[in-house]
């Protein structure tokens, strides 16, 4: 099985995985988020949860995990 390097930003850094299909959910879980809370932003766009596990992550694309501050 031949793999693509995917190369893109994650949180303002470069990334490069060797997955066959990288999903927002596998990013995610590669990571070790386990923030109910977090926010996710790919190309500067909100990604709503439910779309976590079909929502591909592609060459060039920016991705943000983004953890809000509750409180006063």
């Amino acid at each position: 099985m031949v793999c693509n390097n995917v190369k893109f930003i994650l949180n303002g850094y470069p990334e490069d995985f060797d997955e066959p299909s990288l999903t927002i959910q596998s990013l995610l879980e590669m990571n070790q988020e386990d923030d109910p809370a977090v926010i996710v932003e790919l190309n500067g766009k909100f990604v709503h949860r439910k779309y976590f596990s079909i929502c591909s992550v592609e060459e060039g694309d920016r991705v943000e995990f983004i953890h809000p501050s509750f409180g006063g």
